[in-house]
């Protein structure tokens, strides 16, 4: 069986990876001020161990997540991935696996497919994933509503916990 960090590597091309990497950022709607890890510090406790998929070439989220006490891996892809990450984190699974501003950043159907498809895989059996869907910059031709059928494909319970319609804020579970 090969590992699964093999198997990643063969799944996103370079120019899927530039594509989402160009959107990473370390100021707006990121830290204390962005709705998906201010849901996960109000779900998550000191015994969960989260994973920050698509942490960004800083990792923010993560790290304040972390100042509040909560066991945060961060996970990147590309160029953007550097000592702040953990290379190896695709490796486990988590309690919780959470993906702020990354769905957004998907530029195709099947390259939204292969994200959930890690995400899934990432979540351990009773665990849960949060990931919200921003309108701006959205990179494929996605409604909400696709993107929430991809999820309900991949976990039996689908909740809107936040956001809005046009910008959802996802909890999914089994």
């Amino acid at each position: 069986m090969r590992r699964f960090k093999e198997f990643f590597y063969e799944t996103f091309s370079p120019q899927e990876m530039e594509t989402a990497n160009r959107t990473s950022r370390a100021r707006g709607a990121i830290g204390s001020r962005a709705i998906t890890p201010q849901y996960v510090q109000s779900i998550a406790d000191a015994q969960h161990t989260i994973l920050d998929y698509g942490a960004g070439r800083d990792a923010v989220h993560a790290q304040t997540l972390r100042d509040s006490g909560l066991n945060v891996t961060a996970h990147e892809f590309g160029q953007n991935r550097n000592e702040r990450h953990d290379a190896d984190a695709l490796e486990r699974q988590y309690h919780l696996v959470y993906a702020s501003n990354v769905l957004n950043t998907q530029s195709s159907p099947e390259m939204m497919a292969r994200t959930l498809d890690q995400i899934r895989a990432s979540v351990r059996p009773g665990g849960g994933f949060v990931g919200n869907y921003p309108v701006s910059p959205r990179k494929s031709a996605l409604k909400p509503a696709d993107v929430e059928a991809l999820l309900r494909d991949r976990f039996k319970t689908v909740k809107r916990v936040g956001g809005t319609s046009s910008a959802p804020l996802w909890h999914a579970h089994d």
